[in-house]
């Protein structure tokens, strides 16, 4: 019998088709993201549906020549129940055999592989020019096999080539070099390319882990530390680790190889970058979750030298780098790469070692991130999503102007979202880390007298791309949100999830939509004028009308105000303005509300109190993240720190209670004892950075973010 991985059958069952030969399923039009095991696993249940297949056949058909854990298998079971839907009541699909092993259940119909053509074709539509101007409403099935399509096309490798060629060579191999459950990030390459390390929270906080390429044996570093360890990276003798670590206060440290004589370096930094000869290390002074979250500006670079005594004549900054991470120092040492937010848009730049005039590698409105130099120093690769999805890109480059050569080329890779290079000294082989996120509006009641979340969260939105920032209609049965992709856009879906309808259909991001108190009109933001402004527009996207003209930054994350009458906008770093609705830019005198106490914090608001006395908001650092809750006082234009931790609160109807959010979880706070608890957690997923509450407190509405990463090697054969 053939392999299920190597079929070319495809297999329909319920609303889903699986194409084993390329590794895809859909539900109807629209592509379930999956990380590869997982899909090998329902491979082989399904090939042999009806029938029990046992663990141990499993194991060695998903992994073979690999010991694994049988909880890599139980995830992979788990997981596959929530991607088919599963639940009480709906149709199951693997059944549990008890000491046995498991049983796909569902009538299975294997269609002639001739339709598998299709699939590759259906997959090949994502490279036609959209249409110039499109209808403003939409129906659910449009958007989710727009959306499908490319992620479908990530996942089947057809990616949009642009007119400057494609850089992946004909003798690339491609390998799965991690698959555990959860995430592994930062890979970095040792100089040979034998070795590579990474961080991991498989054991609850982030480590460091070292593994050989093509092995399976996991060493895991930083097991003794119980604080995060993250952002490895090989020294260029291979002797060494820099990385950045949460002991002793924070900061970059380096060690052995194999985690021997940890000692600190700096007490701040992130992202560490070794330069060609080994004697110092650049770092940012701000991290990242992940680049499309970012909004924070003014992280610097500082350059340490790891033999001179300690104290500041150790560390010096790098002047004209203006605002930059992810460091990366060029093989020659002329010159560091990083990227940065300027405008509104994330690109690449470069800038002397010793400091001066930074030059520009990309400008453009793509997601632009993450350079890495090759080794020779004739290109620098980075993560950009110019064609769609996150993909592998590279220009040539001149090292020591820093001045680009050519236009960029895309290097092809099976990932769907690419990101974190790390390259070994011969350049043969390149690792990097493939991830899979989704993120779905879910829905729960509540209780405010009980102060409790009543049942199991509800998916309101299903499919493999992501959403975010919702917000419900005054009357509870709309919910405007913004799709979290390439293209972001405003839409609108019934709180029961039918009835989807798009407001938004151009080039430039459209983010943040919020209700006006009577439900007559939408406040957004938009950079269709070239950066973020505030706008607002009727709920059937019509009359689109820009608010602000504001000078000293982009307007982000609109606010009205009870009466409908004034707005809040905010200026990254600077805080919060309150404007009046109906007023030309020309006659307004935006009110800034009072700056924290606190050196380096600002407020950026969040939510109006229903009797318009009280504005909460974050407290955020210069660098960006969340410091805590605060709530600004209109009466007495004070602002008073409410936690000490999270933000994106929102007040709930009797402006004494809010809720805000952390991480994984949600919490009530009262804003007159200072009594936090726990409402509700997502764990071990993330929560989205905005939700929304019903206006009579009883349902919550927020975004899950689903992310699996697996670090993956390319080489040259």
């Amino acid at each position: 019998m053939a392999s299920p991985a190597q079929s070319g059958r495809i297999y329909q069952f319920g609303a889903f088709r699986l194409v084993p030969v390329n590794g895809v399923l859909f539900r109807g039009e629209e592509v379930v993201s999956l990380s590869p095991n997982i899909v090998k696993t329902l491979n082989v249940l399904v090939a042999r549906h009806g029938r029990v297949v046992s663990r141990e056949e499993l194991l060695r058909e998903v992994w073979p020549d690999t010991f694994v854990e049988e909880s890599n298998l139980t995830h992979n079971i788990s997981v596959l129940r929530k991607a088919l839907g599963e639940g009480p009541g709906d149709q199951q699909y693997i059944q549990t055999v008890p000491k046995r092993g498991y049983r796909f259940v569902a009538a299975v119909r294997e269609v002639d592989d001739r339709l598998a053509g299709e699939e590759a074709s259906f997959a090949k539509l994502a490279v036609l020019p959209a249409p110039v101007a499109r209808p403003a409403w939409r129906r659910p099935a449009l958007l989710a096999a727009g959306v499908a399509v490319l992620i479908g096309l990530g996942a089947l490798g057809y990616f949009l080539v642009r007119p400057a060629g494609r850089a992946t060579p004909a003798n690339a191999n491609f390998t799965q070099l991690t698959d555990q459950p959860g995430q592994e990030l930062y890979p970095s390459l040792s100089p040979d390319g034998n070795l590579f390390v990474y961080a991991s929270r498989a054991s609850g906080n982030w480590d460091i882990h070292l593994q050989r390429v093509g092995g399976r044996n996991v060493i895991n570093l930083t097991r003794d530390c119980p604080l995060d360890d993250t952002q490895p990276a090989f020294s260029p003798d291979g002797q060494h680790i820099a990385f950045r670590s949460g002991r002793d206060g924070g900061g970059v440290f380096v060690m052995g190889a194999t985690g021997e004589s940890v000692k600190r370096v700096t007490d701040f930094g992130y992202y560490p970058a070794w330069s060609s000869d080994g004697s110092e290390i650049v770092c940012a002074t701000a991290d990242f979750w992940r680049p499309d979250y970012r909004r924070s500006t003014g992280s610097r670079l500082y350059v340490v030298r790891l033999e001179a005594s300690s104290g500041s004549a150790r560390q010096r900054p790098v002047a004209g780098a203006e605002d930059a991470v992810q460091p990366a120092w060029s093989p020659h040492g002329h010159r560091i790469a990083y990227w940065g937010l300027r405008g509104g848009n994330r690109d690449i730049w470069t800038v002397p070692a010793q400091g001066g005039q930074p030059v520009a590698v990309t400008a453009d409105p793509h997601l632009d991130w993450n350079p890495v130099w090759s080794p020779d120093g004739n290109y620098l690769y980075y993560a950009s999503d110019r064609a769609g999805s996150m993909s592998v890109w590279r220009v040539r480059i001149a090292e020591e102007s820093g001045k680009p050569l050519a236009t960029p080329e895309l290097v092809t890779t099976p990932s769907p979202y690419s990101g974190h290079f790390s390259f070994s000294r011969d350049g043969r082989r390149m690792c990097y880390v493939q991830h899979l996120l989704t993120a779905n509006l879910q829905k729960v009641s509540f209780d405010p007298l009980r102060e409790r979340a009543l049942g199991q969260p509800v998916l309101v939105s299903r499919g493999s791309t992501r959403v975010g920032t919702p917000d419900l209609s005054p009357d509870g049965q709309w919910l405007a949100f913004c799709t979290r992709t390439a293209k972001e856009d405003v839409f609108l879906v019934r709180a029961d999830g039918t009835g989807l309808r798009q407001l938004t259909d151009d080039v430039d991001s459209n983010r943040a939509p919020r209700w006006s108190p009577d439900g007559s009109r939408l406040a957004y933001m938009s950079a269709r004028s070239g950066k973020y402004e505030i706008w607002t527009m009727n709920p059937d996207g019509s009359s689109a009308r820009q608010l602000t003209y504001e000078s000293r930054g982009p307007a982000l994350s609109p606010l009205w105000s009870p009466d409908g009458r004034r707005l809040v906008y905010n200026v990254q770093g600077l805080g919060a303005f309150i404007i009046e609705v109906e007023k030309p830019w020309a006659e307004q005198s935006p009110q800034a509300l009072g700056a924290p106490s606190e050196p380096g914090v600002w407020f950026c608001a969040r939510s109006w109190s229903r009797d318009g006395r009280g504005i909460v908001g974050d407290l955020q650092g210069p660098t960006g993240g969340y410091s805590g809750v605060g709530i600004y006082s209109l009466e007495s234009r004070t602002l008073r720190r409410l936690t000490e931790f999270g933000g994106v609160a929102r007040w709930l109807s009797d402006c004494r209670r809010l809720m805000f959010h952390d991480e994984q979880k949600i919490y009530l706070l009262d804003t007159r004892s200072g009594k936090v608890r726990e409402i509700l957690s997502v764990a071990p997923h993330e929560l989205g950075s905005i939700f929304t509450l019903a206006r009579d407190d009883r349902l919550i509405v927020f975004p899950v973010e689903v992310t699996e990463a697996d670090v993956w090697l390319m080489s040259l054969r």
